[in-house]
């Protein structure tokens, strides 16, 4: 269950209670691309995701009007859903130990020698890898519910996660 979002926008009150494998992927997406520090283009990305969430039906002019308070308290909800709750229903479907890298005592020479590099991986954007894992998650919707893409697109994240879950720990049960 997710918080219900809220907001006035130029006199309708409009609300979320759900996020869809789509809104999902665009959120990933938006954040993906916004890579600015500046405040101005900070407030565009959440301005364009806080459009996506609801439908494409406002404008940006529109997002723009709503009450300074009230849409900062709403894109930190989605915020919120989307890297809190989304995000740690997706991690939690098949656990995974962290692999840490023990240091050795060769670690220095090796370096020191052009062995080994200093930033040995390049840190992957997270928001990639995330955009991966949804990928992953809808081919096995589309398998395991034998649904479209474009259906699997409009299910609910969560309840979708739930039920991945769900089949992926029952797997071996009346087998």
């Amino acid at each position: 269950m997710i918080p219900e979002i809220e907001v006035t926008c130029r006199g309708e009150r409009l609300f979320i209670n759900s996020v869809t494998v789509e809104q999902y992927k665009k959120y990933i997406s938006l954040m993906e691309k916004n890579d600015t520090e500046k405040f101005s283009g900070v407030m565009f990305f959440n301005k364009k995701i806080m459009q996506e969430m609801f439908g494409n039906e406002l404008s940006l002019a529109a997002v723009g009007e709503i009450d300074a308070v009230e849409f900062l308290t709403a894109i930190k909800t989605v915020h919120f859903i989307m890297q809190n709750i989304v995000a740690e229903k997706m991690l939690n479907i098949v656990e995974v130990e962290q692999v840490e890298k023990e240091a050795s005592a060769f670690d220095d020479y090796d370096r020191e020698n052009g062995y080994e590099d200093e930033d040995e991986q390049p840190e992957e954007n997270q928001w990639k890898v995330c955009g991966e894992i949804v990928d992953r998650v809808v081919k096995i919707a589309i398998r395991l519910l034998k649904n479209s893409y474009s259906q699997c697109m409009k299910e609910n994240i969560v309840t979708l996660l739930d039920y991945l879950k769900f089949e992926l720990d029952t797997i071996n049960e009346n087998q």
